[in-house]
């Protein structure tokens, strides 16, 4: 499982959203997909809800582990460029 994530000290200031919509206009591709973002990490899940993404799947965490971890679900968001 890969992570990508914002230093500290930059956190909060859009450089997440600069780099993602770089991306998301400079490439060819026509989908974008992010995989498994846990359901309590609020930040990006708002960063990619700004960027126009939309959860297509859900996976629920075990409930032993879901206690031990404080996650309930990974979710998977998708953006289409067609759709905007």
């Amino acid at each position: 499982m890969d992570f990508v994530g914002t230093a500290p000290e930059f956190r909060g200031q859009g450089a997440a959203m600069v780099i993602l919509r770089y991306i998301m206009e400079m490439t060819s591709y026509e989908q974008f997909l992010i995989e498994e973002v846990a359901d309590t990490n609020i930040p990006a899940m708002k960063l990619y809800q700004k960027l126009g993404f939309q959860e297509y799947k859900r996976k629920p965490v075990p409930l032993k582990r879901a206690e031990k971890i404080g996650i309930n679900h990974f979710k998977s968001l998708k953006y289409e460029k067609s759709l905007k």
